[in-house]
């Protein structure tokens, strides 16, 4: 039998997560253009204009009460970036594409955690993530460039729980893990036919299984085999 491999998609997480470390450094780079800003915005005199083209390396936008609401910013390896920040200056939204060939978006919550992500990468693949208050990724939506896509759901402990997933070739499983990572549960439907649910014990080992076939032969969980 095929399986969608947790591993996998165990591996699309982590590489996530080392995204939204490199994300976060963005966001700081991004709100310390915001706090400096913030002073330099009070003292412009206020007014309309008209342009017929800008061009600039930063641009603010701020409220009636001068402080920094949105700025975009380029930086020299190619990267852009734009940020939305609340009535306190706090950093809620970020926004950019990156030298890697990456883009994302990313929304924080008042605490200045990050809550939801959502990623595109050079190859072709795209992410979109949900962390809990404290920035741990509780569920994570992923698309491969051959196809492929999957949602997995972690605990608390950031342990993966239940994956679910279509793959390129026609299989469609979903898995079912205890605490400790061990699968215990699989349904999953394959590109010969062939359908299938098991039930593992705790030490991992086959308990029921129950299965149809392409040839009408039906698998009963008692083990038997029995025609169509």
């Amino acid at each position: 039998m095929a399986y969608l491999a947790p591993m996998e998609l165990q591996t699309r997480i982590e590489k996530l997560e080392a995204s939204l470390n490199r994300q976060k450094l963005i966001n700081i780079a991004l709100a310390s253009v915001i706090v400096a800003g913030v002073g330099m915005a009070a003292i412009q005199p206020a007014g309309d204009a008209t342009f017929d083209t800008i061009t600039c390396n930063k641009w603010k936008v701020v409220d009636k009460d001068g402080k920094v609401r949105i700025v975009a910013s380029t930086a020299a390896d190619g990267s852009a970036v734009v940020g939305w920040a609340d009535k306190d200056g706090k950093m809620r939204i970020g926004a950019g594409t990156f030298a890697n060939g990456q883009a994302s978006v990313d929304w924080l919550d008042k605490d200045g955690k990050r809550r939801m992500m959502a990623v595109t990468a050079a190859n072709g693949a795209a992410t979109v993530a949900w962390m809990d208050k404290d920035e741990k990724i509780r569920i994570a939506a992923v698309t491969a460039a051959n196809g492929s896509a999957a949602v997995a759901w972690m605990d608390k402990d950031g342990k993966g729980r239940i994956s679910a997933g279509t793959l390129a070739d026609g299989e469609a499983s979903v898995e079912w893990l205890d605490k400790d990572g061990k699968r215990r549960m699989m349904a999953g439907t394959f590109a010969n036919g062939q359908a299938s649910a098991d039930l593992t014990d705790k030490d991992g080992k086959m308990r029921i299984a129950a299965g149809t076939f392409a040839d009408g032969t039906v698998v009963l969980p008692t083990g038997d085999l029995k025609p169509k």
